[in-house]
């Protein structure tokens, strides 16, 4: 049994919650956890300040949601429900939209990463470290399918190679997207041999914003 207003459908929380963080993370960036107050926040994502502690506790609850294991599970999920049957049925196209998914993502990350290394939070080992793990696994499925006749070694040193990359990205404030995808694609195609047409931009409709 449901609860709510009749006629509105209940509210997805984790959506509503990236929303939030999102309409945010400039600030986060910009000024920094400490200096960052939820009333600027609330005004920043044109919520009062009891909506926005409706939606997140605490401060840190808000800053730290780009690297919370659910935020991150949901983020991948939308991501696999839109564009997941690629990886059979178009591996090169799965590729593309993938890189775009990834190079979306470490936006989406980044905020929260600053802020963790502000407050002083362990953030690799403990929380991102699987996260990058699962990345690794798709692209090695993916480089599988795409390139039939890569290495395991090859596939192997590629994955690592991406690794350094989003670790890199995620502590330059100043890289785009745009920057981030070209530099994996030249890496790309220093492990493997390029089919033709890989890397061609992805449709925006199956891009996660």
């Amino acid at each position: 049994m449901t609860f709510g207003k009749l006629g509105r459908p209940p509210e997805d929380s984790l959506a509503r919650q990236r929303e939030i963080y999102v309409a945010i993370s400039p600030l986060i960036l910009e000024t920094g956890v400490r200096r960052l107050s939820m009333r600027l926040a609330a005004r920043t994502a044109c919520l009062s300040v009891g909506g926005l502690y409706h939606h997140f506790a605490t401060k840190q609850d808000l800053v730290l949601h780009g690297m919370q294991p659910e935020a991150i599970g949901r983020y991948c999920q939308d991501f696999h429900d839109k564009c997941g049957y690629l990886i059979t049925a178009d591996p090169k196209s799965f590729l593309d939209v993938y890189l775009e998914f990834l190079s979306n993502a470490i936006e989406f990350i980044r905020p929260a990463f600053f802020a963790a290394l502000e407050l002083g939070i362990e953030t690799f080992e403990k929380i991102l470290e699987p996260s990058l793990t699962a990345v690794n696994q798709e692209f090695a499925a993916a480089f599988r399918a795409v390139f039939p006749n890569a290495s395991e070694d090859d596939i192997f040193q590629a994955g690592r190679a991406i690794h350094r990359s989003i670790v890199s990205a995620l502590f330059d404030k100043n890289i785009t997207r745009q920057e981030f995808h070209r530099e994996v694609c030249a890496l790309i195609s220093g492990y493997f041999e390029m089919p033709q047409k890989t890397f061609k931009p992805a449709p925006p409709s199956l891009v996660l914003s």
